[in-house]
């Protein structure tokens, strides 16, 4: 009879606690925390960007990032939350985040700044106009290409004078794989930029059309074509960091590491002092197997920007590189061979002095 009632007070227990739990998330708060960071497409932090998380009830937690772009909001309930960012001058960005009463993942967001209309183009006053591009917008982030590409064609009916929404149209296209359609769209607006201005020298939206007509080639696997034109990028807008830095994050993903090398270097000559070029070009050089042009690049990039989210990653990694350096020079103490033979045991070489095969792992005449 004992065992009975303490066996009914603990599912008493249990289903107060669930309740009270359920209940408590209903709410949308409890003990809930989640934390992120705020950066441009350079990877600069963005002070004062305004962060809202919403509950499906309509409870709302609200954040501004600080000068390092970070920011925190805590006494959430369990559940999925809406996180936007907002920032004048941006656009806006969100993410649907499972909130636990636990450790959250950090919500990050890169934002991008709004182009500015060109000169004698009227600003959209028009809040459904602006809503419609906000919308293909978010489509656009979340990958929804097709219907991102509806909303862009529905702004445009009404606002046929917007450049800016006539490259998003061609880069729905090119995220569609349609390449046919996304070349005619970035040269139709290419044609239309150069009539308006006389020149396409100096002007970012062309540079950037340019720069995409040749990651369109690259997909196509037309890589003579593509170097052409991120090389008109450049010549046209040869100050743009930025533009540097994504025509070798082309050549990086495609696996040319000589050509990404070459842009990465490009960006950091224009901009010194960004740190992730510098990231990405260690990754560049580890690729490469030059592994102590990599370790200097991984070590600028901490110099730089020690707070970063990925630099614990990079610290780590600088040790397994210089573990590996060992293991290919092989230095002539016990130690170094004792190390290498629990790595990498079965790996022959040709020694440098006499010739004769050997295993990593013995010193021969090293």
């Amino acid at each position: 009879m004992k065992h009975k009632n303490i066996s009914l007070l603990i599912l008493l227990l249990v289903v107060t606690i669930t309740t009270s739990t359920s209940l408590f998330s209903q709410e949308g708060t409890g003990r809930g925390r989640i934390k992120g960071e705020v950066k441009d497409e350079a990877g600069n932090p963005i002070e004062g960007v305004k962060i809202v998380a919403t509950y499906p009830n309509g409870t709302t937690f609200e954040a501004t990032t600080d000068r390092k772009g970070k920011w925190a909001i805590a006494g959430m309930g369990t559940g999925v939350f809406r996180i936007v960012a907002t920032k004048d001058g941006y656009q806006s960005v969100h993410f649907d985040q499972n909130v636990s009463q636990f450790k959250n993942d950090p919500v990050d967001f890169t934002m991008k700044k709004i182009i500015p209309l060109a000169e004698g183009v009227p600003r959209i006053e028009d809040k459904e106009s602006l809503s419609i591009l906000e919308e293909g917008n978010q489509l656009f982030t979340q990958k929804q290409y097709s219907e991102a590409l509806a909303k862009y064609e529905e702004f445009l009916e009404k606002n046929p004078t917007v450049q800016q929404v006539k490259a998003n149209i061609a880069n729905c296209y090119r995220e569609m794989g349609k390449y046919d359609e996304a070349l005619t769209a970035y040269r139709n607006l290419q044609d239309e930029i150069k009539q308006d201005k006389g020149s396409l020298a100096g002007d970012k939206m062309a540079a950037s059309l340019l720069a995409n007509i040749g990651d369109v080639y690259v997909r196509k696997g037309e890589l003579d074509q593509a170097s052409q034109y991120f090389q008109q990028s450049i010549e046209i807008d040869p100050a743009d960091e930025v533009l540097a830095f994504n025509v070798a994050e082309i050549y990086f993903k495609q696996g040319d590491s000589d050509k990404a090398i070459s842009y990465y270097k490009l960006a950091i000559k224009i901009k010194e002092t960004w740190p992730r070029p510098y990231k990405q070009l260690g990754y560049a050089y580890l690729n490469k197997g030059e592994y102590k042009l990599a370790i200097d690049a991984f070590k600028k990039f901490l110099e730089l920007d020690p707070d970063n989210p990925q630099a614990p990653t990079v610290r780590n990694l600088i040790p397994s590189i210089e573990k590996l350096i060992k293991e290919l020079f092989i230095f002539s103490t016990s130690e170094a061979s004792d190390l290498i033979q629990l790595i990498v045991p079965s790996v022959m070489l040709d020694c440098r002095f006499c010739g004769r095969q050997v295993n990593i792992s013995d010193l021969c005449c090293y």
